[in-house]
């Protein structure tokens, strides 16, 4: 009896301890606030008793994003002291400020690349001499010669029209240019020899020179070649005249 009462007692002690060491949670360590560090990066050190869930919950973002952060395996476990990267942030590097009375530190905005253009130029025949381009009756005209250049002399270019359409620069840097039209040889410019203009980034710009054939020089009438014996005939005729007048006179006094 007393031993049956021993084995009661020790069963009722055991339930007992069973049920406070139950009772008994896991303390896990205290989790860090993350912060960025100087290169903007959050990382943080796996303690003791860390899982990747208490991880995602605690840094806000999921499982599968921590996973995707730092390359883990669905099956890799972590390791206490393991480095993982929570995500970005602001960096902590302190702003830099002025002594008192220093003057600000000015940072020059970056000069953009400057930006090119095309530039079309056509030297047409002028029919009807107006400096007005009629594509349907005016043609391109060959042989004249285009001079592009910049007004600081940085882009000098040349080059000679043709017969069949416009001719173009391209990728020329944006920027005033002054272009130039000698027109060929038994032709008189119609238009402006000088156009100056500004060329955009991007745009395609036309110009276009009016020629006309010149009128050919007025031969001199052709001078007369009279033969000398003409004129004595002529002189002895003048003179036969006068002395047959004469003649005349006498005769009419003695009557």
């Amino acid at each position: 009896m007393a031993l049956f009462l021993l084995l009661v007692a020790a069963a009722t002690m055991v339930g007992q301890l069973s049920r406070v060491e139950a009772r008994v949670q896991p303390v896990l360590t205290p989790f860090p606030t993350p912060t960025p560090g100087a290169d903007g990066v959050i990382r943080y050190k796996v303690q003791p008793g860390d899982t990747l869930w208490r991880i995602a919950a605690i840094a806000g973002i999921s499982v599968d994003e921590l996973r995707a952060l730092n390359n883990l395996r669905p099956d890799q476990p972590l390791q206490p002291g393991q480095v993982l990267i929570l995500g970005v942030g602001v960096s902590e590097q302190p702003t830099p400020t002025l002594a008192p009375g220093a003057p600000p530190t000015i940072t020059p905005t970056p000069t953009p690349p400057p930006g090119v253009g095309t530039l079309c130029v056509l030297l047409y025949n002028d029919v009807n001499g107006d400096g007005l381009y009629e594509e349907d009756i005016e043609h391109p005209l060959r042989g004249g010669a285009v001079s592009v250049t910049t007004r600081v002399g940085k882009t000098s270019l040349t080059r000679k029209t043709t017969s069949k359409d416009f001719i173009c620069f391209e990728d020329l840097e944006e920027g005033e240019y002054i272009v130039t039209m000698a027109v060929p040889q038994g032709y008189n410019p119609t238009t402006e020899p000088n156009v100056t203009l500004k060329l955009r980034p991007g745009d395609t710009t036309y110009v276009t020179f009016g020629a006309q054939r010149a009128a050919p020089p007025t031969e001199p009438a052709p001078q007369s070649h009279k033969s000398p014996l003409l004129g004595i005939v002529g002189a002895l005729f003048f003179f036969g005249g006068i002395g047959l007048w004469l003649f005349t006179a006498r005769q009419m006094r003695r009557r």
